[in-house]
């Protein structure tokens, strides 16, 4: 009984079939799925490093449009200073070729004051500093600064009178123009009435 007990136990274990083999075929498709997922992953870092660098180049080209934007500010504005101070110079050559003129003592010094205002004048128009138009214009806060407000027959708003000049460099106010603005009363007074002649011309 024992031996065909052992015989059978023998007999089931070699019953069992042996583990199947992939094929060649199954082996290619494993290894070619492999290989489409690996790319796809290589893909989407390929696509991720493109996008950052994108991103840095557009970060680079804003930087240096800035650093290009703020190096020419400071050739064109750095001597802003240095002009607003000739600029006061100007006034005091001005005010002392006025008087000299008038008084017209010595026109030697008169000649010589002037040769160095016009100088100044051509030196400051070179490194393009402009007067402000400002006398017959209307008032411009963002050009003027108005002084006093004086009644005119002028049309309101005005300027009438300019106390000291002003200046723009390259299209920047450098120093505002000080300025005496009129002030029209009469206009004001028909424009406060139109409403009433208005309501007037409504109800009728």
């Amino acid at each position: 009984m024992g031996e065909k007990k052992g015989h059978l136990a023998t007999e089931t274990v070699e019953a069992q079939p042996p583990p199947k083999k992939p094929s060649k075929e199954e082996d290619a498709e494993t290894m070619l799925k492999g290989a489409k997922e690996e790319l796809e992953k290589e893909k989407a870092k390929s696509n991720d490093y493109l996008r950052r660098l994108q991103y840095l180049q557009a970060d680079f080209e804003n930087y240096r449009k800035r650093v290009e934007k703020e190096m020419s500010d400071t050739r064109q504005f750095g001597n802003q200073r240095l002009l607003s101070d000739l600029i006061i110079v100007n006034d005091e050559l001005e005010l002392a070729l006025g008087e000299a003129e008038e008084s017209r003592e010595n026109p030697t010094i008169v000649e010589g004051v002037g040769m160095v205002h016009k100088r100044l004048q051509a030196l400051l128009s070179k490194e393009g500093v402009e007067k402000i138009r400002s006398l017959g214009s209307r008032f411009n806060p963002d050009l003027h600064e108005a002084a006093l407000r004086v009644e005119s027959d002028k049309e309101d708003g005005t300027i009438v009178e300019e106390i000291r000049q002003g200046y723009m460099l390259r299209g920047k106010v450098l120093r505002p123009s000080i300025v005496k603005v009129a002030v029209n009363s009469a206009e004001r007074e028909s424009k406060s009435e139109r409403p009433d002649l208005e309501e007037i011309e409504d109800n009728e």
